[in-house]
């Protein structure tokens, strides 16, 4: 029989948040145990900064711009309700491959079709009450995506949280809070919800006769960060250090990078405001790994460990203070782009896997692993040669990922990075280059310093070489003229 499959994911989770990935001080020891028994993958990206398009990718396979959903589908530019219900998914594939499929959590892939309308079973969302726009904008109805939560509708919302424990962002005609401590019960928590519902239907569906595909969705730690106790205490904020890219000037940085600065109203915020922000995020981390450990465990019990694929992931990052930006969009930081994957497979060795690879690749994956058919024409390439430690050939050297906007409307970026290079795209401010070998946190900005003209003519041609091998838009020869040469990623 072909095994069964469990998805976990978070929304907004920092790579460098987890221990296996170098944490000191946020505990995950369930998902380093993970990671030291299975795959983990150092160069994993998303292809989008925000969820809808993320999603998307994941479920078609496909780059945003191939699939339509470039833009978070609750938001009032979006262009569309969301991924199209004839897009094949890894989901449909599956279910015709003789799979059985439940999700429960967060979906935010369509807002008015649900993961049924992809194949799925069943469908559980988490029932935590959310709270839209403050001012002037009614809400779209959507039950599994948690908004940001405005100071004046805590109570209305049905939020308890502990008096003197917010931090907030104030604005000229509101706040909002983005951390504190909940005064709901553990099993009230949303991330133990959906937990204990995935595990009831992991019990259920270990007996059947068919294989099955679980899809875990979580909303954390995407702000606000309220965890219960004990995970609101765990870490005391004055212990943790400052990012290394904190002390952020903008110098030398594309202006929309200090104008998303100054529309979060951050100029006075300095490291000790952050600190209570970063230790409630972390607090929400171990709270996940906890429930990640809770899984792990079911599958034990139910005795299934040796028939049972386990991945964990995020739709994206977060900067949480990086660079003095709060949440993801308009900027093509590694702290948004870079993303924790991991994976245990039965029968196969723990490795680390250092080759560029997308959080959409997991759906030609997934379809491998059950033996379904996958459609011709995606983006996506199976990640399955690399967790059996057979790297192909012609694995691209480099990433591509894409970024159209968000709450402030429409723009459009592109990065393209190599192990040491990273080159972003902006054609409505500046362009960036970063020497990762030597400034890793991408603080200098060599697009205009002398003696990087033949690194940027390479980057330049790496781009234009993705955007040929995806169908991106550049198609306009005036536009191509001012590029070198395309180099494919698959040479």
């Amino acid at each position: 029989m072909a095994p069964n499959i469990i998805l976990f994911m978070t929304d907004q989770l920092r790579r460098d948040a987890l221990g296996c990935y170098g944490n000191e001080i946020c505990k995950t020891p369930n998902l380093d145990k993970l990671a030291n028994d299975g795959a983990r993958f150092d160069q994993a990206y998303t292809v989008s900064p925000v969820c809808s398009p993320s999603r998307a990718a994941l479920m078609s396979g496909l780059y945003p711009h191939n699939n339509g959903v470039m833009m978070n589908t609750h938001i009032a530019p979006a262009w569309n309700r969301g991924l199209p219900k004839e897009t094949p998914t890894f989901s449909q594939q599956l279910k015709n491959a003789g799979y059985v499929l439940d999700y429960v959590g967060k979906w935010h892939v369509n807002q008015d079709l649900g993961p049924e309308e992809f194949g799925f079973d069943r469908h559980y969302a988490s029932q935590q009450p959310l709270a839209g726009p403050q001012r002037k904008q009614k809400a779209r109805s959507e039950p599994t995506k948690r908004d940001t939560i405005s100071s004046s509708r805590v109570l209305k919302a049905g939020l308890k949280i502990e008096p003197g424990s917010t931090s907030t962002l104030d604005f000229k005609h509101g706040s909002m809070i983005v951390a504190g401590t909940s005064n709901v019960s553990l099993e009230e928590y949303a991330t133990r919800r959906v937990t204990d519902t995935g595990i009831a239907m992991l019990r259920e569906r270990a007996v059947g006769d068919k294989p099955f595909f679980l899809r875990m969705d979580v909303v954390a730690p995407h702000f606000p960060n309220l965890p219960p106790e004990p995970y609101a205490s765990i870490y005391d904020p004055e212990i943790i250090p400052p990012w290394p890219n904190f002390e952020e000037s903008f110098e030398g940085k594309p202006t929309s990078h200090l104008r998303k600065h100054q529309e979060w109203n951050l100029q006075n915020k300095d490291w000790s405001w952050w600190q209570n922000i970063v230790a409630k995020y972390y607090g929400d981390v171990t709270l996940i790994d906890d429930c990640v450990g809770r899984v792990l465990d079911a599958i034990r019990e139910c005795g299934i460990e040796e028939e049972t694929i386990f991945v964990f992931s995020t739709d994206h990052g977060d900067a949480t203070g990086s660079h003095k930006h709060f949440e993801k969009s308009g900027t093509m930081y590694d702290e948004v782009f870079r993303i924790p994957l991991l994976a245990k497979v039965p029968g196969k060795k723990s490795r680390q896997v250092p080759e560029f690879v997308r959080l959409m690749d997991l759906m030609p994956t997934f379809i491998e692993w059950g033996s379904g058919e996958i459609p011709d024409d995606i983006d996506a390439s199976s990640l399955v040669p690399l967790i059996n430690g057979e790297a192909p050939p012609n694995w691209p050297d480099s990433v591509y990922c894409e970024s159209h906007g968000e709450v402030w409307g429409y723009s459009s970026q592109r990065m393209v990075r190599t192990a040491r290079w990273k080159y972003v795209y902006d054609p409505h401010g500046s362009d960036e280059l970063y020497d990762l070998e030597v400034d890793s946190a991408e603080m200098n900005n060599l697009i205009d310093k002398e003696g990087y003209q033949k690194v940027l003519d390479e980057m330049k041609a790496r781009l234009l070489g993705w955007n040929d091998a995806t169908n991106d838009m550049f198609q306009w020869q005036w536009v191509r003229w001012n590029f070198p040469e395309p180099i494919s990623p698959y040479r």
